[in-house]
């Protein structure tokens, strides 16, 4: 039988039809293992878990010092390597030491010269005092001897501590490191003059122990000041990208004031730093523990999503049909969330694959424990 053009037409559009509908269904199918592949299933648990108030501070070291010389002179030798630990007294630089061991000679040779006239004024006055008692010499000689030797003691004291700030000079001609820390890099080439008390040789930061400066809004003040009451309160410091290393503190204070500007206030920590893992002048995710509350509700933090409302929650009900649950959520710790309202503990939850899950459908899971991660299929709700 010959088809007419018409038919024909009919029976191609038909076929197409045909295709574009297998090619929906194949994508339903594809999006649908998709989905099963994507939605995960979590619980509501309940535990005790601290209260933290997380921010980022940097390092900053216990001391530093500018190391400078006390003498006028040339810089003759450098005895130290850059970024090396130095410790209390290590001689770290070394002055030109020539001109002060002249002064100290000099001073010297100026106190042997006094004790020697020191010794003859005294033989005099001593001479005279025993003529006085014996009636040939005058009184008058005798006060003026004595007098005399007096004097030469008291030029002799003079000259002991000329001897003595003289070798002191001399000293200053070796840097040494005042405190026990790490010295940063050169800041004067040998061969070059330092002034006294001006020019900066090198500086050494104190690493061990450290502090770390941070800051907390200042709403949670009340909180912190509440919780020092009773006693240190530690603080936790991670590097960024090396959470899984950390370092733990005591809160040292509070600043005596606000930022009236940023409403934040500035707090310090001090560390013991033994493994010099915080570095001075780095960033570092700072978190201050408050207290350990019992019996809090926590859930995956990846179940958490925010809406036009606040926080809200995909919990599946026993039917296993999916509610939007607006939440209240409070502190973060590590992986999970607290939430303070809302949800209760044993609930369970969307935690992952939110985009596939649509409130008021339900779900099938294939793991009937919902405390793992589950792999879920949606279907249309029969009601």
């Amino acid at each position: 039988m010959k088809l007419s053009h018409n038919q024909i037409l009919v029976l191609s559009l038909g076929t197409l039809l045909a295709a574009v509908a297998g090619c929906s269904r194949s994508g339903q199918k594809a999006r649908s293992a998709k989905s099963n592949d994507s939605i995960q299933l979590g619980i509501a648990v309940s535990k005790d878990v601290p209260i933290q108030i997380q921010g980022s501070g940097h390092v900053t070291p216990f001391a530093t010092v500018a190391v400078k010389s006390q003498v006028d002179g040339e810089l003759q030798c450098v005895l130290f390597n850059e970024g090396a630990e130095s410790k209390r007294g290590d001689t770290l630089f070394v002055i030109d030491s020539r001109l002060p061991e002249s002064v100290v000679r000099q001073t010297e040779a100026n106190l042997a010269r006094d004790q020697a006239l020191v010794a003859s004024a005294e033989a005099e006055a001593h001479e005279n005092e025993v003529l006085f008692s014996e009636g040939v010499g005058t009184a008058e000689l005798a006060k003026q001897t004595r007098a005399a030797a007096n004097a030469a003691q008291a030029i002799v004291a003079a000259d002991k501590v000329a001897v003595e700030n003289a070798q002191l000079q001399l000293s200053f001609c070796h840097v040494v490191s005042p405190i026990h820390g790490r010295v940063g890099k050169l800041l004067v080439d040998v061969g070059n003059s330092v002034r006294r008390n001006e020019t900066i040789l090198a500086v050494v930061n104190q690493t061990r122990p450290v502090y770390v400066d941070f800051l907390v809004p200042e709403d949670q003040l009340p909180a912190i000041r509440e919780e020092m009451k009773n006693g240190e309160l530690n603080v936790n410091a991670t590097i960024p990208g090396n959470a899984g290393k950390s370092s733990t503190g005591k809160l040292l204070f509070i600043d005596n004031a606000a930022d009236t500007e940023t409403a934040m206030v500035a707090l310090r920590a001090r560390f013991a730093n033994d493994d010099e893992m915080l570095w001075p002048g780095e960033t570092v995710n700072v978190s201050l523990t408050l207290t350990r509350p019992t019996n809090a509700v926590v859930v995956p933090s990846s179940a958490v999503q925010l809406g036009l409302t606040g926080p809200y929650l995909l919990v599946v009900r026993p039917d296993l049909s999916v509610e939007r649950r607006v939440v209240t959520t409070g502190n973060q710790v590590g992986k999970e969330t607290i939430i303070t309202s809302g949800i209760h503990a044993s609930e369970r939850l969307i935690t992952g694959g939110q985009e596939y899950v649509t409130p008021g459908k339900q779900i099938s899971s294939h793991s009937e424990n919902s405390r793992s991660l589950a792999t879920t299929q949606i279907r249309d709700d029969p009601r």
